[in-house]
């Protein structure tokens, strides 16, 4: 029992500094004319802990990215001040030949806040132009993010 605690309090100081991170930056922030600010960002799953990608169910690969999105409502320079919102979260990614990867984007609740993962396969230094929708507290408008990433395969581990 305490073993999963432990890996509960670990995957949510994970994402939880996976997201702070992501909020530092504002190239993966996205505020919205409504009033809500999207943040995303995605990794290689071979750098997630074991114990943490078993829980959640994400497969830890080389060849394996996970996009994570969270929703917030409030001003964009004041995080103290926002307030996690659930969203209806859809994502795919294209690569340089055009070849279509949709993303199954799941819920993980941790507490007062909500993070959105979907899991998808890469290759070596694979450019891969995600898009993102975002309908936050599912009330029909949409918000459309893109961005184009890099992906290697770690030739390391």
């Amino acid at each position: 029992m305490w073993i999963k605690q432990a890996l509960s309090l670990t995957m949510a100081g994970l994402l939880l500094a996976f997201a702070s991170s992501v909020m530092a930056d504002s190239e993966n922030e996205y505020q919205t004319d409504d009033g809500y600010v999207i943040h995303y960002n995605a990794l290689n799953t071979g750098f997630l802990e074991p114990g943490i990608a078993v829980q959640y169910g994400i497969t830890r690969s080389k060849r394996k990215g996970m996009l994570n999105v969270s929703v917030r409502k409030g001003e964009k320079n004041q995080l103290a001040l926002t307030q996690a919102v659930k969203a209806n979260v859809t994502a795919q990614a294209v690569n340089l030949s055009n070849q279509l990867k949709t993303i199954e984007m799941k819920e993980v609740p941790d507490g007062d806040v909500a993070y959105y993962i979907g899991v998808f396969g890469f290759s070596d230094q694979e450019n891969l132009t995600f898009t993102i929708t975002v309908d936050p507290e599912m009330q029909g408008n949409t918000h459309e993010i893109k961005f184009t990433q890099q992906f290697f395969v770690d030739k390391l581990n």
